[in-house]
């Protein structure tokens, strides 16, 4: 990847999260997210544990881990996210990227997959990581393929509909292809 693609893909946040801020575990399948607390104290969340931050302490969420952040009063963080391309398949070299194309491109099993990027077909240890990228529609929304389908079985033949109906695409956009291919092919 070159710098300048690097450069322009961070992105940088402040969030103020209180007591009655209820963020959603959600993840960035391609970007880690390192937040940095400014001011107050609460704790990041990731997966099934928790980090306490306060002032001075970071928090970081690899790209594709599911996490949130809470606190008891008020904190206020810096969020940067960092554009990374992460190897699923380290038998055959396959990134993420890799196979969300091929989901952009109709892919929807496993077997898919295999066929188009060769994922999953030397040791089959990446399978279950292959199963939960699948899964997912937008994962900045939280949004599942099933909730997709749904909305698009439902009447959602737009992008914007998906997102109204979901959520998916409100966020960072970068599924909207993904979504499109779904309203397209209705699968």
């Amino acid at each position: 990847m070159n710098l300048d693609l690097i450069r322009e893909g961070i992105e940088t946040k402040v969030y103020h999260v209180s007591s009655d801020t209820k963020v959603p575990l959600h993840e960035h399948a391609a970007q880690d997210e390192v937040f940095y607390c400014i001011k107050g104290s609460g704790f990041g969340v990731l997966e099934d544990r928790e980090v306490e931050l306060k002032v001075g302490d970071t928090f970081v969420a690899p790209a594709g881990t599911l996490h949130s952040m809470r606190s008891a009063g008020d904190i206020y963080v810096t969020a940067t996210l960092i554009p990374v391309n992460r190897i699923i398949c380290q038998c055959k070299q396959v990134s993420y990227g890799d196979i969300r194309k091929a989901m952009v491109g109709g892919a929807r099993t496993i077997e898919e997959i295999k066929e188009i990027t060769g994922a999953g077909t030397g040791c089959g240890g990446c399978t279950g990581e292959i199963e939960k990228i699948l899964s997912v529609a937008c994962g900045g929304k939280g949004v599942s393929m099933e909730d997709l389908l749904n909305a698009v079985k439902g009447g959602a033949d737009t992008t914007e509909k998906v997102e109204e109906v979901t959520g998916a695409g409100a966020g960072c956009g970068r599924c909207k292809a993904l979504l499109q291919n779904v309203i397209d092919i209705k699968r």
